[in-house]
């Protein structure tokens, strides 16, 4: 007797080492949301459980039997048994944004102004759609305004009005020859710039006018350079 209970003890432990698989039901709630992503058009379809959570994920996009549609459609599948035997739904937000290939650019979607791929535009929908307080995190003020950048302004008025160098004495000494002078001087300056804008820089695309990387301006990009504004037109 003793024996069969060790058995049906060593049974149960193994059921309960086991992953367990949530399954939706058989007649689910969903919502599908259409996006375009520099021309490229896809359908997203959620499907939830009781309680509201995502339960799975399909992706379809227009042109169907493309690779990227395979690809999606792969995606989309690994996606669901995630969330089905219990992966957070934040963790894979987390993972799988700003993941950076083609096709990317800009989108129709107000509050993802730009997607660097097609998996970074479905986790962050994801996120906005599903996590409290995701789009306030990651987007924060989108009215538009300008960005009030610490000692951005000082480390301009210092590049602008910097002093003039004073040249080095002839025949040798220990002067700062015109070169290092200007060149340290530069180099403080724009390091204080670099600084002050690299939180705003993140996954930041180049201008298109003068090739320099943007910064975040509410939900668009701004070039500090020449002015550009990318993404509010």
């Amino acid at each position: 007797r003793i024996k069969e209970l060790e058995d049906q003890l060593v049974g149960l432990q193994k059921q309960i080492d086991q992953p367990l698989r949530r399954r939706l039901p058989e007649t689910r709630s969903a919502g599908t949301h259409k996006f375009d992503i520099a021309g490229h058009e896809g359908y997203l379809t959620i499907g939830l459980f009781e309680d509201g959570h995502p339960g799975e994920m399909f992706i379809t996009m227009a042109k169907e039997g493309s690779t990227i549609g395979g690809l999606m459609d792969s995606v989309a599948a690994l996606t669901s048994i995630s969330l089905q035997y219990g992966v957070p739904l934040d963790a894979l937000v987390r993972k799988f944004t700003h993941q950076r290939f083609e096709p990317s650019g800009f989108t129709k979607n107000p509050q993802i102004r730009r997607a660097s791929s097609i998996i970074d535009y479905v986790f962050r929908w994801m996120g906005i759609q599903f996590i409290p307080g995701y789009l306030e995190k990651t987007t924060g003020d989108t009215s538009q305004q300008e960005l009030d950048i610490p000692g951005l302004r000082q480390a301009e008025a210092r590049h602008v009005n910097k002093p003039v160098v004073e040249l080095p004495v002839s025949g040798g000494g220990d002067g700062e020859s015109v070169e290092s002078a200007a060149a340290h001087s530069h180099g403080r300056d724009g390091s204080a710039i670099s600084q002050s804008v690299a939180h705003f820089m993140e996954d930041a695309p180049t201008c298109p006018t003068c090739g320099n990387v943007t910064v975040r301006n509410g939900a668009c990009f701004k070039c500090l350079n020449c002015g550009e504004s990318l993404g509010c037109s």
